[in-house]
């Protein structure tokens, strides 16, 4: 299968997720890491998200498969969705499977190679909720990340108090 965008967007990305309410207010900010690999038609995606508090959260959401129209549904603990190529980027949907009725839209655009923009538009239960705003740099490419890394698992270390 050949792809025209998501080869672009593997490797280790770093940068920053901002969340804004329907009002424009910025609610948070955090760090990311997401580290990323394509292998013929699967996927694997791991993001980690470090809070200034000293929360941090590692999520790993195993293998993604891509059908032969390729897209890819993702069914993992924490989510559930598809990707596919537009025609200059990649756009997802999903919903987090603890929050019942919550629907999230993505769009993942190459501002330059090794620099991009995505934007999440979140709704609850048919109300608009606001947007993740995220930059970031890609610092590694896939062929440098050891198999090794895909197999931790998940979880959440509380803020320092």
């Amino acid at each position: 299968m050949d792809f025209n965008f998501f080869p672009h967007h593997t490797g280790v990305w770093e940068g920053t997720y901002t969340r804004i309410d329907v009002d424009g207010k910025i609610l948070f900010k955090h760090k990311s890491k997401l580290t990323l690999k394509l292998d013929g038609r699967r996927w694997y995606q791991t993001n980690l998200y470090n809070f200034d508090d000293g929360r941090e959260e590692f999520h790993n959401f195993g293998e993604a498969i891509f059908d032969d129209n390729g897209v890819m549904t993702f069914d993992n603990p924490r989510i559930y969705g598809q990707a596919w190529e537009g025609k200059s980027n990649v756009i997802l949907t999903w919903t987090y499977k603890d929050q019942p009725g919550s629907r999230l839209y993505e769009i993942i655009s190459l501002i330059s190679e090794g620099h991009r923009m995505r934007v999440w538009q979140f709704s609850q239960d048919d109300e608009f909720q606001g947007l993740m705003m995220i930059e970031e740099w890609k610092t590694a490419t896939q062929d440098t990340i050891p198999t090794s890394h895909f197999q931790q698992t998940s979880y959440i270390k509380e803020a320092v108090s």
